[in-house]
C-alpha cells in the first residue's frame, strides 16, 4: 500500500507565526487593519501559513480574496490586486456597488470597465495615481463592510512596480479600517539590487507593517512532519537528522524527498507499518531540483510535453489555452494534467474551474529551465499566437511572450500598447519598463527617440529623475539626429528638470536655455512658456530676483499668447517668488494665491502643490507663522503619494512651532521618501531639516552625521535652507567656534527674507564686529519693524554690543511676534537673549521667570537645545533654575510575587456547550482546538501582564496585579478576555468570561507551588463567568466602574444586570458587554461611518 499524496496535514513549527497572524486578523475585525508581510525561502511554508489564516478568517465571517504576482518579466500593472478585486466584483451587484462608491467608481473604471465610465485623468500624474489608489482602498473598505476583509497577495518578489507602490501606499492608509492585507515574498530572491528590497527595508525602518520571516525548521519539527505524514508515533534520530541535513529544514523539500523515496522504494510499507532501507542504500537526491526532475522520468513523453508547455505559460494556466498551445486533444491534455496532479507536480486552482497551477514555483522553474532555449522560444511563440486570437488578452502578456520568442518587431507594438494601458492605470514605472524594453528593437531613429523620451517622462512621473535622465538624453540625441529639433527641445526641458533635482543647476540652465532658443523661433507655445518658468526658478533660487521676475513675466506673456492656461497659472507662482525676494511681500503672496486658485480651477495638481510648497516655505522664513499654518492646511489636499515635500513642509512647521518630537518623525519620513525616489535635491533639503530637528532635540552626534557638507550648496537659496541647521547643530555639539564659522559662510544678500539673519546672529556671539558688518549689508527688504527674524538679528547684535535698551526693543518685538505667530521654537531661542537683556537692565525677576518658562516649556516639547541654552544663560547671569530631568529610561525589573493581600482583578473563561461540542467533534480535532485555546490564553494574559493561575480542560483562570503595582489591572483583564473570546471564535469555540475586582491574598502557599489567589473575588468571577453567554464578558459592578470610560470611548454600552448568585446573600449588580464579534461590529460601524465621509 502506498500513500496517494505525501503531504503533511498539520501546521508544524509555526505556532508563533500563526498566532501573530491571528492577532492581526482580530485587530482588523475590531477596526484596526493593516499589512502583514510573510517572508521566507521557497518551500518554507508561506502559502500554507496564509491558507491556515484564510480558513480562520472565513470561519469568522470575513471576506477573503487573493491574487498572485506573475513571474513573467512583464506583467499587468497591479496584477495581484486586479485578480483579487476582479474575483470580488464577480460576486457583487455592480450597480449597487457603484452607488456606494460614488466618485471612486469612475477612478476604478480605469482598471475595471464594469464600473462604468472612467474619470478624466487630469494633468498631474501623481495626483491621478493618488486618486486611483484612494479609490482602490475605498473599494476594499466597502468589501469589509459586513465584518472584515482579508486580502492575500502572494509572491511579492515578482511584483510589478505599480503593485509595490500601491501596497506601500496601503501600509499608511489602512489604520482604522477593517482591511488586513497579507502578502508573501521569497527571501532567497532578495539580492542586493532587487526592486522589492528598498521597500522591505523601508517598512522595517518605519514599522508600518508587521514583518514575519519563516526560518528553517529544526530537527524536532522535521520529525513531527515525518510522523504526521506516515501516522507514526516516532522517528529515529538518525533518519530525522539525515532528512534535516539534506532538506536544511525546508518543509516543501522534506515532502518532495519523502515522496521520491517512496517512489524509488527507499521507504516502503510492510505488515508492521512503514520501514526504510539503510541510509547508506537510500538514493535521496541532494537538491530539490533533482528530486523534481526525477519525478518527470515517471511521466510519458506526451505528459512531459504538456507540462513543459504549461511551464512556459506561467505558474497558473487554464486547460483550454494549454490544449490550444500544445495542439493536443483536450481529453489527452486533461489526462496528462491529472497524472501531474497525482505526482504532486500540479494542483487544481480551487477558485477557478478549469485552471491549474504548479504546486510550487520551484517545480515550474525546474521544468522550464530543463528545456533548451530554442524549445522555449518555440513554445513562447506558440503561446503568443494563441493569446493573439483571444479578444480579452492583455497586451502585456502578449508582449512578454513575443519578446521571449525573439519576435521583436511584433513585440514593439505590443509593448507600446501595454505601456499606454499602464499609463492609463497610473502605473508609470511599468510603462517606462515596457517602453525601455521596446526601444532597442525599433529601427527608425526618430521613433526610437520618441519611445525613449516617453520612457524618461514616465520615470520622472514616478519621481525617478536618475533613470529619467539617462533615457531622455538618449531620446533627445535620436530626435536631434533624425531632424526633429522641436520635439527634442520639449524633451530637453524635462531633462533640465532632472538635472536640477540631481543637484546640477548649472547643467539644468544649459538645457533650459537650449530648449528656449529652439522653441523661441517657432513662436508662442506652452513648452516655450515652461522653459521661461524654469529659467525664472533658477534665477530666483540663486537670489537673482530681478532676472527671475523678468523671466516669469515673459512666461506669462507667452502663455497668454499660446492660450496655455496651465503655464499661465504656473507663471504667477514664479512671479510671486521673485517679488517676495525683492521685498514686495504682500503683492507676492497675492500672486501665489492667484496661481493656486487658477491651478485648482484648471485641475493642475502639480502646480497646486508647487504653490503650496512655495507659500509655506516663504512664510516660514519670513517668520509669518499664521500664513504658513494657513497654507499648511492645504498640504494634504495637494500631496502626492511618493513625494518627500509634504512631510518635509509638515516637519518644518512642526519644528518652528516647537513640536520637536513630531518634527523628528516627519523629517525622518521625508528623508526616506527622498531617498526612495532618488530626488537628490529633495534628499539634500530633507537631510538638512532632519539634522536641524536632531540638533534641537540635542542629538548632536546624529545631526553632525546627517548634515550635508557646506560644499554641497549649489544655489543661493541653499544658504537659507541650511544656515539655521548648521548653527544649531554646532551649538548643540558645544562648538561655538564652528557655529561662528557657519554664520560667516552666509553672505548678507542671502538674508533677503529675514532668515537666516536670526540664526547667523545667534551663532556670531564670538565676533560682534563681524556681525555688525554683516547686518549693514543685509537687504532692506524687511525691516526690524516688519520682520521678526530681522528684528531678532538686530536684537542679538545690540545685546552683544551692550546697547541694552535697543536689545530689549528688538528682541521683545521679535519674541512677541514669534509667539503671536505660533513659532514657539523661535520664541524660545530669542527669549533667552531677551532674558539676558532684561537681567542687564536690572529686571532679574523677569529674566528668571522667562528662563524658567523656556527651560520647562521647551524641555516638555522635546526642544532640549533651547532648554539647555536657557539654563546656560541663567547660570551665566547667576540665576538658579531647575536642572534638566534625567533622560535615562529605567530598566523594567520583574517583581517577585510576595505573599500578601492586594487588590486584584480575576478573569474566568470557558467554552460554552463544551460537552455537546465534544460529542459532535472528533477527539483529535477537539484536542487541537483546546490546545490552541490554552496557547492563545497564555499569550493574551501575558501581553496584559497577568498570570495564568490554572487551566482545567476548557476553563481558564487568570489574575491581574499579582505584584500589587498595577493601577489599570481591570482594563488589562478586560482586554485579555476580549482577545481570548476573539481568538477562540477562529477555532469555532464559543467562549464566555467573567471578571471581578476585589482584595485577595496572593502568593505561593507552598514551596514550588503555583501562585494562589484566595478571596471572595475568585468566587464572584467564577459565578459571573458561569452565567455569561458565549461571546460576552460579565463584570462585577466595581470592575465596570474601573473600565466604563474606556468602554464609553468605544461606544460600548454594557447591559446592567441584577443577579441572584449562589453563595451571595443579596442580589449582585453586574454589567455585561459583548466581546469578540460584538466589539468588532460596533467598532466597524464607527469605522464605516468615518470611511463614508472620505473624499477622493
Amino acid at each position: 500500500m502506498a500513500l496517494a499524496r505525501v503531504l503533511c496535514e498539520d501546521l508544524v513549527g509555526r505556532e508563533a507565526e500563526i498566532s501573530l497572524l491571528e492577532d492581526a486578523l482580530l485587530a482588523a475585525l475590531r477596526g484596526d487593519g493593516g499589512v502583514v508581510i510573510v517572508g521566507g525561502e521557497a518551500g518554507m511554508g508561506k502559502t500554507r501559513l496564509v491558507n491556515e489564516l484564510a480558513a480562520r478568517a472565513r470561519r469568522s465571517g470575513c471576506v477573503v480574496v487573493s491574487g498572485a504576482c506573475s513571474e513573467a518579466e512583464l506583467s499587468l500593472p497591479y496584477l495581484p490586486f486586479l485578480e483579487a478585486i476582479g474575483n470580488h466584483l464577480a460576486r457583487e451587484d455592480v450597480g449597487a456597488l457603484r452607488e456606494r462608491l460614488g466618485t471612486a467608481a469612475g477612478e476604478l473604471a480605469q482598471l475595471f470597465p464594469q464600473m462604468g465610465g472612467a474619470a478624466p485623468a487630469g494633468n498631474d500624474a501623481q495626483q491621478a495615481k493618488l486618486r486611483l489608489f484612494e479609490s482602490i482602498l475605498v473599494l476594499l473598505r466597502d468589501a469589509a463592510r459586513s465584518g472584515a476583509l482579508l486580502l492575500i497577495l502572494e509572491d511579492l518578489q515578482w511584483a510589478d512596480p505599480a503593485t509595490r507602490e500601491l501596497l506601500d501606499y496601503a501600509t499608511r492608509r489602512l489604520r482604522s479600517t477593517n482591511v488586513l492585507i497579507l502578502a508573501t515574498y521569497r527571501t532567497d530572491e532578495m539580492h542586493r539590487k532587487h526592486a522589492l528590497l528598498p521597500t522591505i527595508e523601508g517598512w522595517r525602518r518605519s514599522g508600518q507593517v508587521h514583518l514575519i520571516e519563516l526560518k528553517a525548521l529544526g530537527p524536532p519539527e522535521v520529525a513531527d512532519i515525518v510522523c504526521s505524514i506516515f501516522e507514526e508515533a516516532q522517528v529515529s534520530e538518525e533518519f530525522r537528522d539525515f532528512l534535516h541535513d539534506r532538506s536544511e529544514g525546508n518543509p516543501f523539500v522534506i515532502e518532495e524527498m519523502l515522496r521520491d523515496a517512496i517512489d524509488r522504494g527507499d521507504i516502503f510499507r510492510t505488515d508492521g507499518g512503514w520501514d526504510r532501507k539503510a541510509l547508506g542504500e537510500m538514493r535521496i537526491p541532494r537538491t530539490v531540483r533533482d528530486t523534481i526532475l526525477h519525478r518527470l522520468e515517471r511521466l510519458s513523453r506526451d505528459e512531459v510535453a504538456v507540462l513543459s508547455a504549461a511551464s512556459v505559460m506561467g505558474r497558473s494556466f487554464d486547460l483550454g489555452t494549454l490544449a490550444d498551445v500544445t495542439g493536443v486533444d483536450r481529453a489527452a491534455v486533461l489526462a496528462a494534467l491529472e497524472t501531474c496532479v497525482t505526482f504532486q507536480l500540479l494542483e487544481e486552482d480551487g477558485a477557478h474551474y478549469g485552471r491549474y497551477q504548479f504546486r510550487h514555483a520551484l517545480t515550474r522553474e525546474a521544468v522550464y529551465e530543463d528545456m533548451v532555449v530554442p524549445r522555449r522560444q518555440q513554445l513562447h511563440a506558440r503561446v503568443a499566437e494563441v493569446l493573439a486570437s483571444h479578444p480579452d488578452r492583455a497586451s502585456v502578456d502578449l508582449a512578454h511572450h513575443l519578446l521571449l520568442a525573439g519576435k521583436f518587431d511584433e513585440a514593439v507594438g505590443m509593448c507600446v500598447a501595454a505601456a499606454d494601458e499602464a499609463i492609463q492605470a497610473r502605473a508609470y514605472r511599468d510603462a517606462a519598463a515596457l517602453l525601455e524594453r521596446a526601444a532597442p528593437h525599433v529601427k527608425d531613429r526618430a521613433e526610437r527617440g520618441r519611445l525613449l523620451c516617453r520612457a524618461g517622462d514616465a520615470y520622472w512621473n514616478n519621481t525617478e529623475p536618475t533613470a529619467a535622465k539617462g533615457l531622455l538624453e538618449q531620446g533627445i540625441a535620436d530626435l536631434d539626429a533624425a531632424g526633429f529639433p522641436l520635439e527634442a527641445a520639449a524633451a530637453r526641458i524635462q531633462l533640465g528638470r532632472c538635472y536640477w533635482e540631481l543637484l546640477r543647476p548649472d547643467l539644468a540652465r544649459e538645457h533650459f536655455e537650449q530648449a528656449r532658443d529652439v522653441l523661441e523661433a517657432a513662436g508662442p507655445s506652452e513648452a516655450l512658456a515652461i522653459a521661461y518658468i524654469r529659467l525664472s526658478g533658477l534665477a530666483t533660487f540663486d537670489k537673482g530676483g530681478d532676472a527671475g521676475l523678468a523671466y516669469a513675466e515673459r512666461a506669462s506673456e507667452i502663455a497668454r499668447a499660446a492660450g496655455a492656461s496651465m503655464a499661465l497659472a504656473w507663471s504667477w507662482n514664479f512671479m510671486a517668488l521673485a517679488k517676495i525676494s525683492n521685498g514686495q511681500i504682500e503683492e507676492g503672496f497675492k500672486h501665489i494665491d492667484d496661481s493656486y486658485r487658477a491651478a485648482v480651477e484648471g485641475g493642475y495638481n502639480f502646480q497646486i502643490g508647487n504653490a503650496v510648497y512655495n507659500a509655506v516655505w516663504m512664510a516660514v522664513h519670513l517668520g509669518r507663522g499664521g500664513t504658513a499654518q494657513l497654507w499648511g492646511t492645504r498640504i494634504a489636499d495637494s500631496a502626492s503619494i511618493a513625494d518627500a515635500w509634504p512631510p518635509y513642509l509638515q516637519a518644518m512647521l512642526a519644528l518652528n512651532q516647537g513640536r520637536v518630537r513630531e518634527a523628528l518623525d516627519l523629517s525622518r519620513r521625508a528623508v526616506q521618501r527622498a531617498r526612495d525616489t532618488s530626488h537628490e535635491k529633495m534628499l539634500w533639503r530633507t537631510a538638512v531639516l532632519h539634522a536641524h530637528v536632531l540638533a534641537e532635540g540635542l542629538m548632536s552626534d546624529e545631526a553632525v552625521q546627517i548634515l550635508p557638507p557646506i560644499s554641497s550648496r549649489v544655489e543661493g537659496q541653499d544658504v537659507t535652507y541650511d544656515s539655521a541647521a548648521r548653527v544649531r547643530t554646532h551649538l548643540a555639539a558645544g562648538d561655538a567656534q564652528q557655529a561662528l564659522a557657519d554664520a560667516k559662510s552666509v553672505a548678507p544678500a542671502m538674508a533677503d527674507l529675514g532668515s537666516p539673519a536670526d540664526a547667523v546672529a545667534e551663532g556670531a556671539a564670538l565676533d560682534p564686529a563681524w556681525l555688525r558688518t554683516f547686518m549693514e549689508g543685509v537687504p532692506a527688504n524687511g525691516t526690524a519693524e516688519t520682520n521678526p527674524r530681522t528684528a531678532a538679528a538686530f536684537g542679538w547684535l545690540a545685546l552683544y554690543e551692550g546697547r541694552v535698551e535697543e536689545a530689549l526693543r528688538h528682541l521683545g518685538r521679535a519674541e512677541a511676534t514669534f509667539r503671536e505667530e505660533g513659532f514657539l521654537l523661535d520664541a524660545w531661542h530669542v527669549g533667552r537673549a531677551l532674558a539676558e537683556a532684561e537681567a542687564r537692565s536690572g529686571d532679574t525677576e523677569a529674566a528668571l521667570r522667562r528662563l524658567e518658562a523656556i527651560a520647562s516649556d521647551a524641555e516638555g516639547a522635546g526642544a532640549r537645545l533651547a532648554a539647555r541654552l536657557a539654563r546656560e544663560t541663567a547660570r551665566s547671569l547667576g540665576l538658579e533654575i531647575a536642572e534638566a530631568p534625567d533622560d535615562g529610561q529605567p530598566l523594567a525589573h520583574a517583581t517577585p510575587v510576595s505573599t500578601g493581600e492586594r487588590m486584584v482583578s480575576v478573569l474566568f473563561a470557558d467554552v460554552r456547550g463544551f460537552t455537546a461540542l465534544s460529542g459532535s467533534t472528533a477527539p483529535a480535532d477537539m484536542l487541537e482546538r483546546i490546545g490552541s485555546l490554552q496557547r492563545w490564553a497564555s499569550q493574551e494574559v501575558a501581553k496584559q501582564h497577568g498570570l495564568i493561575d490554572k487551566f482545567a480542560g476548557d476553563a481558564i483562570m487568570a489574575t491581574f496585579n499579582v505584584s500589587g503595582q498595577s493601577v489599570d489591572h481591570t482594563l488589562q483583564a478586560l482586554k485579555a478576555a476580549i482577545a481570548i473570546i476573539d481568538k477562540a471564535s477562529l477555532a469555532g469555540l464559543p467562549v464566555g468570561a467573567g471578571i471581578a475586582v476585589g482584595p485577595a491574598v496572593v502568593g505561593r502557599l507552598a514551596e514550588s507551588a503555583n501562585v494562589s489567589v484566595l478571596g471572595e473575588v475568585t468566587n464572584l468571577a467564577a459565578r459571573l463567568q458561569a452565567i455569561s453567554p458565549a461571546g460576552e464578558v460579565t463584570m462585577s459592578e466595581e470592575a465596570h466602574r474601573r473600565v466604563r470610560e474606556w468602554l464609553s470611548e468605544r461606544h460600548l454600552e454594557p447591559e446592567r444586570l441584577e443577579l441572584e448568585l449562589k453563595g451571595f446573600s443579596t442580589p449582585v449588580v453586574a454589567y455585561r458587554v459583548r466581546g469578540g464579534a460584538g466589539l468588532s461590529s460596533q467598532r466597524h460601524g464607527e469605522v464605516a461611518r468615518r470611511a463614508g465621509g472620505d473624499s477622493i
